[in-house]
């Protein structure tokens, strides 16, 4: 079961929503979409997942050194931004919240990596239901190590040789992501668009980008309104992809 939790730090989160502390759970996205039928902004953090997943519903890793929550949003809301682009809007705003809060000038790794030095330190994934998606993350925050089969995984204490306060982490994420959406809702969607471009660890980049039929490699040039790739592949066709894992090329 969910419980609400009191006190100064949670209480700060709550003024986005409705904040449920579940010390463990299979995957908070799931629990936040069980709760849609309140249709009420929620947050979900859980202490141990079980049963997290990834895009294409690959197992991600995740421990209690880990940022487990998932945000519930309702796309029935005015200006709401297209669902499509809210995984990049979530991208950037914890990228923001990691630079805020550790100082660490990460990057995002399309769609939803959050990367330092080549180091996957986040992992997002966004899931509907009707009106309601949930935008869950995975952040890595205080593990001083990985199993041998996660070589390209890092975390925040890695990286500074310090240990975080993951609920710090959340807060500044809430405060970016709802700042991100009001702008969007503004008509500064080109200016957001902007700032994830800055931040992009593929812009103007040779990758090998792999979709469900095709492998294409070639320079990304560009990310569109709805945030999906512009590839000029070597072949010197312009495609634009909105799904696939990239890999940056030498």
């Amino acid at each position: 079961m969910a419980t609400e939790v009191a006190g100064e730090q949670l209480a700060g989160l709550a003024r986005y929503g409705s904040v449920h502390l579940v010390d463990e759970v299979g995957s908070t996205n799931d629990y936040a979409l069980s709760l849609a039928p309140k249709h009420v902004t929620a947050i979900v953090i859980a202490r141990r997942q079980t049963k997290g997943r990834g895009r294409f519903k690959r197992p991600w890793f995740s421990d209690e050194a880990s940022l487990t929550a998932s945000l519930l949003l309702f796309t029935d809301t005015p200006d709401f931004p297209h669902p499509s682009f809210l995984t990049h809007l979530a991208g950037l705003a914890l990228s923001r919240a990691v630079e805020q809060v550790t100082g660490l000038a990460t990057q995002i790794r399309w769609p939803n990596d959050v990367i330092y030095k080549d180091k996957k330190l986040a992992g997002i994934l966004c899931e509907g239901r009707k009106s309601a998606v949930a935008v869950g993350i995975g952040l890595n925050v205080n593990q001083e190590s990985f199993p041998e089969d996660l070589p390209d995984a890092g975390s925040l204490r890695m990286a500074t040789g310090r240990a975080w306060d993951k609920l710090v982490l959340l807060e500044g994420f809430l405060r970016e992501i709802f700042a991100g959406i009001e702008r969007t809702g503004n008509g500064e969607s080109a200016q957001v668009l902007a700032d994830i471009k800055a931040r992009s660890a593929i812009m103007h980049r040779r990758v090998e980008m792999q979709t469900l039929l095709r492998k294409h490699v070639g320079t990304v040039i560009d990310l569109d309104s709805e945030g999906r790739v512009v590839l000029r592949t070597d072949s010197g066709r312009l495609i634009v992809l909105g799904a696939g894992d990239v890999r940056r090329l030498r």
